[in-house]
């Protein structure tokens, strides 16, 4: 009876522990914005902040999602199917065949889609993201949300309409910031030498910078408030104050590359510590509080060519699950064919390879063994003379399911065994190092991933993102950083292109900010701007330390570029500009040198 009661007593005490933990999460519910709570459903919720999506999860014993905690799955033992069954896991020396693989076919040829016959200078590549009809746009709006705060008797600091070029310049001072980092925005303006930066008060006082980041909006701030009064309803748009500004920035992402062969989605987490329904707070990311960014990026050079900003609930739903259909959103038709995806555990399922594979997309990418479609057999468990790395598969028609020590992998294009050896140095049981040879798939796996990390890491070494308590103000800034990133990625494949030394990213944004801001102020930035132009100097082809004296003058002669292009003549010229890397007469009756940058070089600003 003692421990009846005993027992009696645990089940009352979990039972008051559960209506406390589920009170108190009421009660977290309540001190958020209650109004931006019903864009999320708990499996929403519980998909993003933990990275499982309990719809495509299953529990054979009652048909519900996997819990967090790892269950025993019932499954057919190993020894109870015969040799030739289909639901066997095979050995890694067995044959597999896979499907044969779609032709790769681009609808562009992958790299940059500019024009060759251009001298892109950084702030032109930045620019092509940013262009001048959107910096225009948001200009507007900004003022005319300057104009309705002071209307409401706003106690706020006389307001200048911002123009385009002003609005170069703030954007110049936010990158500045992502490169040299300060404690505090207000120390960029300090009269204390140990934190001023000159530059800053130079460019822009710091009461002008406020001022645009206070009135600073993306969209119409008359639709803003249109939008605000449906809340709660089906026409609310809960990313309606981004929503332009992301459109523009998507659609000039894919016009100006086209991605090669291996993709990959990536998970960026952007911290910020405003509050709305479709906040996180993922467990396995370093910023543990923050908004959600899913970026589908070109795998061999990280370039971000479609992403999407997770907004709550959706309202066109497939039903196959979170995760489903946002990789079906981020794969656009406009790619091509033949083109290969990888990603990570909370996107794979049978079901969303097989969708892709329909449309001539293949994928790869790690799974959890409770994931609906997963083989409901067990592969056999090592023993202890197993050698270690060994490797278990099973094909399901198209899709191949792969188990190499703790790792599940499924893919739709690979042989379990295609031939192909790499090494990875391992501990012995003894205490040792030796290999072990990782299977083709895992292997592509880890490299193919890394595409979308490298940019992630970028972004979060130098980026410009700065928390702000507007929601809006915070992901604008990432997409700052996303523009920036993808502008060097385009002059790094430019400058390899022409068998030229491409700047590094950290450079690359140095000359960035100095173009952007060289155009406000000449008389206060003449050192600034200059600094630049004075680089483009002639210099001669042949290098003096390798040429015989006698033959100086004519050893190295390549035809001039400007004389070719405009009159079409090959006229020798020794000299060459030594930034644009480009052959250039300079003589008193043909001073193609002069003519060229007039013409072909634009001007490093904004205007």
């Amino acid at each position: 009876m003692s421990s009846d009661r005993a027992q009696n007593a645990q089940t009352d005490r979990s039972g008051q522990q559960r209506a406390v933990g589920e009170a108190d999460r009421h009660a977290d519910l309540s001190d958020s914005d209650s109004s931006d709570n019903d864009l999320l459903s708990s499996d929403e919720e519980e998909a993003i902040s933990r990275g499982i999506d309990a719809s495509l999860e299953w529990d054979p014993e009652g048909g519900l999602p996997c819990p967090s905690v790892k269950r025993r799955r019932v499954s057919m033992t190993p020894a109870s199917l015969q040799e030739g069954d289909p639901n066997r896991w095979r050995d890694a020396g067995e044959n597999d065949s896979a499907p044969v693989p779609s032709r790769f076919a681009p609808r562009r040829v992958p790299g940059p889609q500019l024009d060759a016959m251009r001298n892109y200078s950084h702030s032109d590549l930045f620019l092509l993201f940013f262009t001048r009809a959107g910096i225009q746009k948001i200009c507007s709006h900004t003022n005319k949300q300057a104009g309705k705060r002071r209307a409401k008797g706003s106690k706020t600091r006389p307001w200048n309409p911002i123009a385009r070029e002003q609005f170069c310049v703030f954007l110049a001072l936010v990158l500045y910031m992502g490169l040299v980092g300060l404690p505090a925005l207000a120390d960029y303006w300090s009269e204390d030498s140990f934190f001023g930066a000159p530059f800053c008060v130079r460019l822009m006082s710091r009461n002008a910078f406020l001022g645009v980041l206070r009135n600073l909006r993306l969209g119409n701030p008359e639709a803003d408030e249109e939008n605000e009064r449906k809340r709660g309803t089906p026409d609310y748009d809960p990313l309606r104050k981004l929503q332009p500004f992301l459109n523009d920035l998507r659609a000039s992402c894919k016009a100006q590359y086209h991605p090669n062969q291996n993709l990959s989605i990536d998970e960026r987490t952007v911290a910020t510590k405003a509050r709305i329904g479709s906040h996180q707070s993922p467990r396995d990311k370093p910023a543990k509080r923050g908004y959600k960014l899913f970026v589908l990026a070109d795998s061999l050079s990280g370039y971000s060519w479609n992403f999407e900003v997770y907004a709550g609930k959706r309202r066109q739903a497939s039903g196959k699950g979170l995760s489903y259909d946002i990789a079906m959103s981020l794969v656009d038709r406009s790619l091509g064919s033949g083109y290969r995806l990888y990603c990570g555990s909370f996107f794979t399922s049978p079901v969303l390879f097989r969708d892709l594979l329909s449309k001539e997309t293949g994928a790869c990418g790690t799974i959890r063994e409770c994931r609906r479609g997963y083989p409901a057999t067990k592969p056999d468990e090592p023993d202890r003379k197993s050698p270690r790395g060994t490797v278990k598969w099973l094909r399901q028609e198209e899709v191949l399911f792969l188990k190499w020590r703790d790792v599940s992998l499924c893919t739709t294009f690979h042989e379990a065994q295609d031939g192909r050896s790499g090494r990875r140095e391992i501990k012995s049981r003894a205490g040792t190092g030796r290999n072990a040879s990782p299977p083709a798939p895992i292997q592509d796996y880890n490299r193919r991933t890394r595409g979308g990390d490298q940019s992630d890491q970028v972004l979060d070494r130098r980026g410009a993102l700065r928390e702000t308590k507007r929601w809006y103000k915070t992901l604008f800034f990432r997409l700052v950083d996303i523009a920036a990133a993808n502008s060097f990625i385009l002059h790094r494949e430019i400058r390899e292109q022409l068998g030229k030394q491409p700047d590094t990213q950290k450079m690359f944004r140095r000359a960035l900010v100095f173009e952007l801001a060289g155009g406000l102020y000449p008389l206060q930035t003449t050192s600034l701007a200059s600094a630049y132009a004075m680089q483009h100097l002639p210099e001669p082809l042949a290098r003096a330390d390798a040429t015989a004296r006698r033959s100086r003058a004519t050893r190295g002669r390549q035809s001039c570029v400007y004389c070719r292009r405009t009159e079409g003549k090959q006229i020798k010229t020794p000299w060459q500009c030594r930034l644009c890397d480009v052959p250039l007469c300079a003589i008193v009756d043909r001073n193609s040198f002069s003519k060229w940058h007039r013409r072909f070089l634009p001007s490093h600003t904004c205007v």
